[in-house]
């Protein structure tokens, strides 16, 4: 077991930037007779997945100022503190029943796929973490190992469905052909989008109503390129941070705001081309993969399950993460029953709106209407969660902030599949409690 636990351990330690790109490039030894192409293709992922992933933490810490701003100004006191998805990951390894889990899960997806419950061959090994995380909190509450193994193989099979369901919008909108999004954390919002899609198509006026992104940039010309509208959007994001006291020393604050905006300016060029350097790799890797299995094993289409990294970088996820990441902030300070203060895992934000974006075709008002629903779910959800992460994280010993009363993840435990899942066993953790 120990063996084992130190095995996970270095996974979690390497991360998705170098554990995706390796996974491949182990694959492409038995998909393609083509050892060169298949280090190229793993190349241009690991260095686009690299670019992008620096790229996108640079994003989220560029909203901090704001963000600062908008919780000094608010009178509301957090008594839960988001601790990050990194120190979760790493309590998992204290946790008995980590083995189990995995052979579980792997064991699933082999006999769903035998069994053609599911059409996705789950490569995203990083993301299984969630799963771990899952089945480690609810042993830890009630001491059951098979509970803790069973609960993690329910959402993990949920997860593999609903994957399957919505690959198609992968390639629809994406462009990449052939994959899906098993990753729990992301995947299970878009059900929820799609029903907000179907509610908004049955209102009269409502329906009629439809603001793509594409059709933006037409229209706005010069000001819809990347560079332009980061510069007004950080700009404007400086001034709002610095409203207070603007006008007393304005040379500066208006200094300020124009770092601001080249800072976001930047970021907003060299994204996009750290995710087309990504496509450029996965494309031709993932066809290798798809045309082996066609080949070798089966004519039936099958999926392989990717992390949504592949799709965060989308302008139109971009454009609408720098308007909902520093209003979750503020939703935060006025959400009535909300009692988490989101930080550390703010960068999970984009993820999302991987799939509030998908099913509206890049309809940017309606996934906007979604993302505003989704942002207070998860914050109510994260919220709830806080007694059980407390609980977690008290019982390996792990010291928990003066600031705070409780402690949670917004990127654990913002899982709403997870949370149903707890409201109906809750009469046995409640035993245990």
């Amino acid at each position: 077991m120990n063996t084992t636990n130190e095995v996970i351990n270095k996974i979690i330690e390497i991360g998705p930037v170098i554990i995706i790109p390796s996974i491949l490039f182990l694959i492409g030894f038995v998909t393609t007779k083509k050892p060169l192409k298949n280090l190229k293709n793993c190349a241009f992922i690991f260095i686009g997945i690299m670019g992008f992933s620096i790229m996108l933490t640079l994003f989220v810490n560029f909203f901090r100022p704001l963000i600062e701003t908008i919780i000094k100004n608010s009178p509301k006191k957090f008594e839960i503190i988001d601790i990050g998805w990194a120190a979760s990951q790493k309590i998992i390894l204290n946790s008995p029943i980590t083995l189990y889990i995995l052979i579980a899960i792997t064991g699933l997806n082999i006999l769903m796929l035998f069994l053609r419950l599911t059409r996705t061959i789950n490569i995203d090994l990083w993301n299984w973490w969630i799963l771990l995380l899952v089945g480690s909190m609810i042993f830890s509450a009630t001491e059951i190992k098979w509970l803790g193994v069973l609960i993690a193989i329910i959402i993990s099979s949920i997860t593999l469905v609903i994957g399957d369901i919505y690959a198609p919008f992968i390639e629809s909108y994406y462009g990449v052909r052939g994959v899906s999004n098993p990753q729990t954390q992301t995947v299970i919002w878009a059900p929820l989008s799609h029903a907000v899609n179907f509610i908004l198509n049955k209102i009269p006026i409502i329906k009629k109503v439809h603001i793509f992104y594409d059709e933006i940039q037409c229209k706005l010309g010069i000001l819809s390129e990347p560079m332009i509208t980061g510069f007004i959007l950080g700009f404007i994001a400086g001034i709002i941070t610095k409203y207070k006291n603007f006008a007393f020393n304005i040379r500066s604050n208006i200094l300020f705001a124009l770092s601001m905006g080249l800072q976001l300016a930047v970021i907003m060029i060299l994204m996009p081309r750290f995710v087309n350097i990504l496509y450029r790799g996965l494309s031709p890797a993932i066809e290798d993969i798809k045309n082996f299995i066609n080949r070798k094993i089966t004519k039936r289409e099958l999926y392989i399950g990717i992390d949504a990294v592949f799709f965060a970088g989308h302008p139109s996820i971009i454009a609408l993460s720098t308007i909902v990441i520093p209003l979750s902030a503020y939703i935060a300070t006025v959400l009535p029953g909300n009692k988490i203060l989101p930080g550390a895992d703010l960068i999970l934000i984009p993820f999302i709106l991987v799939w509030a974006v998908a099913p509206s075709r890049g309809d940017i008002f309606r996934s906007f209407i979604s993302a505003m629903i989704i942002i207070p779910l998860t914050l109510w959800i994260t919220s709830d969660m806080g007694t059980l992460f407390t609980g977690f994280f008290n019982k390996y010993n792990i010291e928990i902030s003066e600031a705070a009363s409780k402690i949670t993840s917004f990127g654990g435990g913002s899982n709403w599949l997870f949370w149903a899942i707890l409201q109906i066993i809750k009469p046995i953790l409640n035993l245990f409690s």
